[in-house]
C-alpha cells in the first residue's frame, strides 16, 4: 500500500523530469560537465515561459500539462524513460511508532495511469528559488512485488510477494528549493530540497503470500487494510514523503542539467 501512495506522488515528480538530466554533483569534474550534451533549442514538448509574464505561473502549469504525451512515450534525449507504465525498481519503507509500523520495500514497481494526470496548479519564485507543482490523478493501478514486515493498527503484517494496488483521486503536491548552476557557460537548476504531501479518496490492497502462504491470515489481513486504507494512508504519510523525496531528489536532479534555463524561462 505503501508503494502505491509513493507512485502516486512520483507522477507529480516526473513533470519536473522533463527540465533535464544528469545534473553535476559537487563532486562533478570540469571533464564530467563537458561531457553533458545540452539540448541547443526547446523541443515541441517544452512551451517557453517569460519571466516577466504576469501569469508565468499559469504558463508554467500549462508548460507541464503539454508535457504529458512526451512523457508517456519517455525522452531519451534528456534520459527520461516512458512514463505509461512508470517503472521504478525499489521503494523502501521505515515507520518504527504509532498504530501502524512498517520496515520493508516494494520493488518492480509498475503503474498505470500516471499519463491521465492533470497539472492543477504550479508558482515558480525565481526570487526566492522556489518551485510547487500540484497534479490531480484519477486512478493509477500498480503491481509489483514487496516484502515487508509490522503492525497495521491491531494486526500483525509479515509477507513478501506480488502486490497490486488501486489508487483513486489522489491529489499530490510537491514543493522545492532549487538553485542555480553554471553548466558549459548555461544555467541549469538543481533541486536542494524537496517535500511532498498527497491526498487519496479510496484504496484498495491486496498483498499476497502474507504470513508465508496462510490464505486465512492473508484474506483477513487484506480486508482489514481495505477497510481501514485511508487510516492507514494518513498514518504512513511522514514515512512515504520522506522516502519519496530521497528517491526523486536524486532522479530529478539526474534529469535536470540537459535543459538550461534559456530554452523554457525567457527573460524577455
Amino acid at each position: 500500500m505503501a508503494r502505491a501512495l509513493t507512485i502516486a506522488t512520483a507522477t507529480a515528480i516526473q513533470y519536473w523530469l522533463l527540465f533535464g538530466a544528469v545534473l553535476p554533483s559537487v563532486g562533478t569534474t570540469n571533464a564530467d560537465q563537458r561531457a553533458i550534451k545540452l539540448l541547443d533549442q526547446a523541443p515541441d514538448w517544452l512551451r517557453p515561459c517569460r519571466l516577466k509574464d504576469p501569469e508565468l505561473n499559469s504558463c508554467v502549469k500549462d508548460t507541464f500539462q503539454n508535457m504529458f504525451p512526451a512523457l508517456a512515450k519517455g525522452i531519451p534525449e534528456i534520459h527520461v524513460d516512458r512514463f505509461e507504465p512508470l517503472y521504478l525498481s525499489r521503494l523502501s519503507l521505515s515507520k518504527g511508532h504509532g498504530p501502524v509500523t512498517i520496515t520493508g520495500s516494494f520493488y518492480d514497481i509498475l503503474a498505470h495511469g500516471p499519463s491521465k494526470a492533470k497539472a492543477t496548479s504550479a508558482v515558480l519564485d525565481m526570487d526566492r528559488r522556489v518551485f510547487e507543482l500540484g497534479v490531480f490523478l484519477p486512478e493509477i493501478r500498480i503491481e509489483s512485488d514487496y516484502n515487508l514486515q509490522g503492525k497495521v493498527l491491531i494486526l500483525p503484517l509479515i509477507g513478501n510477494g506480488p502486490a497490486k494496488v488501486n489508487l483513486d483521486n489522489v491529489t499530490t503536491s510537491v514543493s522545492t528549493r532549487f538553485e542555480l548552476r553554471r553548466l558549459q557557460g548555461r544555467q541549469v537548476l538543481h533541486i536542494a530540497d524537496m517535500t511532498v504531501d498527497f491526498d487519496i479518496q479510496g484504496m484498495t490492497v491486496n498483498l499476497e503470500n502474507l504470513f508465508n502462504g496462510n490464505k486465512v491470515l492473508g484474506r483477513t489481513l487484506n480486508a482489514f487494510v481495505n477497510k481501514n486504507a485511508l487510516e492507514i494512508v494518513k498514518e504512513l504519510k511522514d514515512p512515504l514523503g520522506e522516502s519519496f523525496s530521497v528517491v526523486f531528489k536524486d532522479i530529478m536532479n539526474n534529469a535536470l542539467s540537459h535543459m538550461p534555463i534559456d530554452l523554457w524561462l525567457l527573460d524577455q
